[in-house]
């Protein structure tokens, strides 16, 4: 499995270094997106109605359950960063921790599969799955990733998106209240 994995990473990596412009545009895509999806988030939470919001906020809880898991499976396993192991081009810094599974991808991956769920929401949350596989696999390119870092992001995503969903009915109360806060916080503030 692990030679799967570096050769496929190298397949992708491989290129990184060769073209100023393409690696301008991957190192956004992998350092940038995870912002883009927090002010797009921001951004339809001002656009949404009552249940879209429940929608975002179950997004966003999601993603804090996968980065907890992703923290669990720190804990026990290691797996280094395609630098650490001197493999392939390395385009940004990075601290050298445990690679398994990528935290930037999770988010994104939580984020995306969330709103899958709901038909109202599935148009855009199709796009951004996209971004999301586009943003991981950026990492893979500028030498931050293995593949399987990226495909372990979106198992733990999808996961922790399920559970949130399981369990969304009992936490409406919680949900409701977050959205009171915040219409509070934004009529006080217009």
């Amino acid at each position: 499995m692990e030679q799967l994995n570096t050769a496929l990473f190298n397949s992708i990596n491989q290129f990184a270094g060769q073209n100023q412009l393409l690696d301008y545009i991957f190192i956004i895509a992998a350092e940038g997106f995870p912002y883009f999806f927090i002010a797009f988030v921001i951004a339809v939470w001002f656009r949404s109605t009552e249940q879209s919001k429940r929608y975002l906020i179950g997004a966003t809880l999601a993603s804090v359950v996968g980065i907890s898991i992703n923290s669990l499976i720190a804990k026990v396993y290691f797996h280094p960063r395609p630098f650490m192991n001197d493999l392939g081009t390395t385009l940004v810094e990075h601290t050298a921790n445990s690679s398994f599974p990528s935290d930037h991808t999770t988010f994104m991956f939580c984020i995306a599969i969330s709103l899958l769920f709901y038909q109202t929401t599935r148009k855009m949350a199709l796009g951004l799955t996209t971004l999301a596989l586009i943003g991981g696999l950026s990492r893979v390119y500028i030498g931050v990733h293995f593949p399987f870092d990226i495909a372990g992001a979106f198992i733990v995503s999808a996961l922790s998106a399920l559970i949130v969903h399981s369990v969304r009915h009992k936490l409406l109360t919680v949900y409701d209240m977050i959205i009171i806060t915040g219409n509070r916080l934004t009529n006080s503030a217009s």
